[in-house]
């Protein structure tokens, strides 16, 4: 009887990859094959149990590496959710500080604002002060004016006065009662 012999891989996948095929022709080489065939089986469970271990353990890291997803994403949003918060604090501490500013700077503004008003109206009073001063003095420069006029007058009057008494006192020595012009004009 003469058999022959094929690998695993020709036999079942029906794919021969150009090895060598030996006859075989007792029963020996048969019963031999037949254990490297039992010794590749085993071989094939073993490898089969190992990639079964190793698709185990892939699941198992997958199912790992979900579970510190969600860990790593909650931690991230929990982060996040945090500093959004601070975030939030820090957004008010600024408003509510530049509020602050804001009012005081206004408060001291009113007060310059006040204090320019009251200036304003304070030049205005001047500016009128001024304005009753400037009449006041136009006035007065008429009165001085007239004063001068009369003051030139007085003197021309003081002079004819003068004149007048020199003659009334010339004409009272002459007359027969002789009064005295200083007594008459002076007591």
């Amino acid at each position: 009887m003469n058999i022959e012999l094929c690998c695993a891989y020709c036999y079942y996948l029906n794919l021969h990859k150009g090895h060598k095929i030996i006859p075989i022709t007792d029963e020996e080489a048969i019963k031999k094959e037949n254990i490297d065939i039992n010794n590749s089986t085993k071989e094939f469970e073993e490898n089969k149990q190992k990639v079964e271990n190793l698709k185990n353990k892939i699941e198992n890291e997958i199912i790992e590496i979900d579970k510190l997803y969600e860990k790593v994403e909650k931690e991230i949003i929990e982060y996040f959710k945090r500093k959004h918060e601070e975030l939030i604090k820090k957004e008010k501490e600024i408003k509510d500080n530049l509020q602050i500013e804001v009012t005081k700077t206004k408060e001291k503004l009113e007060v310059y604002l006040s204090f320019s008003n009251k200036i304003i109206k304070d030049i205005e009073r001047i500016n009128k002060g001024i304005k009753i001063l400037e009449e006041e003095e136009k006035n007065m420069i008429k009165k001085l004016t007239y004063v001068s006029k009369i003051n030139k007058n007085e003197k021309e009057i003081k002079k004819l006065n003068y004149t007048c008494m020199r003659n009334i006192k010339i004409s009272f020595k002459e007359e027969e009662n002789k009064v005295k012009y200083d007594e008459y004009f002076f007591n």
